[in-house]
């Protein structure tokens, strides 16, 4: 079996995994199995596992069974000859790359300050914003399996591009599947997704730029982490004056 098909399959199988498990979690009794699963102790483990295996294990797999290269998942390389490494990257692209990855979160935080001053704040905007451990858990979560899910379009195009084009749009089809299983609805909680939609569209240009998946994930907790308080303190009503 050729790599871009055998990459191809393990991708797919992770695509039907996911809708799989939240289909069973929430359309066969609801969402209250999902909650006191969450709020045990050992649920929670579970939970945690759970994840961590989706997220992260599976693209492990791939890339121990030879399907996945260091390269496609935004590892780098495992040496260069003739130039020191660190975290498979040369001193001169960390650099390079890490002035990509702050130019470009902070561009994503200066337009979602800008746009949320602009619009007004919404009557029931969540207030409930993790904690920056948790934030940085799940953007490594969502920057390792958005990478896996962006390298089998880009090794069959032959073009990074459009690779990351078909990933983002696979990621998108993935999520609104997944929101459409647990009937959420169209409203809930607008400030997470427009911040995760720009993550999303700055991991995809830091995979064009940089393929650094270090950087991607500490962009991703950047936006998510600030990106959440501002909205918030934009959302609340300014203190009156005395």
């Amino acid at each position: 079996m050729n790599p871009e098909l055998q990459l191809l399959l393990w991708v797919a199988g992770s695509f039907a995994i996911g809708p799989a498990a939240v289909a069973y979690v929430y359309r066969s009794g609801g969402g209250w199995r999902h909650q006191a699963l969450v709020e045990s102790d050992l649920g929670g483990m579970v939970v945690e596992v759970a994840l961590f295996m989706y997220h992260i294990g599976l693209p492990f797999l791939a890339l121990i069974g030879g399907a996945l290269s260091v390269d496609l998942l935004g590892l780098g390389a495992i040496a260069v000859e003739g130039a020191p490494t660190l975290a498979g990257f040369t001193p001169r692209d960390w650099m390079r790359s890490s002035i990509a990855a702050a130019l470009a979160a902070g561009f994503v935080l200066i337009v979602v300050w800008m746009a949320r001053r602009a619009a007004g704040a919404p009557p029931s905007l969540s207030t409930n914003i993790p904690g920056l451990l948790p934030i940085l858990r799940d953007a490594a979560y969502a920057e390792v399996h958005w990478a896996f899910y962006r390298a089998p379009f880009a090794l069959l195009l032959q073009d990074a591009y459009w690779g990351t084009a078909a990933g983002f749009v696979l990621v998108a089809t993935e999520w609104l599947l997944m929101r459409w299983l647990r009937r959420a609805p169209a409203h809930a909680d607008r400030p997470h997704t427009l911040t995760m939609t720009c993550c999303a569209l700055t991991s995809g240009l830091l995979y064009l730029i940089a393929r650094n998946l270090w950087l991607m994930i500490a962009a991703h907790a950047a936006i998510r982490w600030a990106g959440g308080r501002l909205l918030t303190r934009a959302a609340q009503p300014a203190a009156p004056q005395t």
